[in-house]
């Protein structure tokens, strides 16, 4: 097992022990809540940056492919407006995720001018 993945079931368990403490102690519900709530937020960081970067971190060639098409779908540079109140609410449905993507991945506008270039071509 190599260094960073020590360290990801070292997170991992600490936050595991965190939630069971603050399940079994009476602790405040804001207070459980909250820890929840962090728990949950760098597990899904932590599977969101696994499925689309390397090792190193950077975008591997395929997730920027799927990046760029999901970008297109999800209406990410253009306007998700529609005079129909439904089709709307679709469109802005689609971009809700390519913006959780996006916040989850740590994008900056570089790498999202990058995919705005990358033409897939399938």
């Amino acid at each position: 097992m190599n260094e960073r993945n020590r360290r990801r079931m070292r997170a991992l368990r600490i936050a595991r022990e965190w939630k069971g403490l603050l399940s079994t102690v009476r602790a405040p519900l804001w207070l459980r809540a909250i820890a929840a709530l962090l728990a949950a937020i760098v597990g899904r960081r932590w599977a969101y940056r696994a499925a689309f970067t390397g090792n190193d971190g950077a975008l591997r060639i395929a997730s920027q492919h799927v990046l760029a098409d999901l970008r297109e779908f999800s209406f990410a540079r253009t306007s998700a407006f529609d005079p129909d109140p439904i089709i709307m609410a679709r469109r802005q449905g689609r971009r809700d995720v390519w913006l959780r993507i996006s916040n989850y991945l740590n994008l900056d506008e570089a790498q999202v001018q990058t995919l705005m270039e990358i033409d897939d071509g399938i």
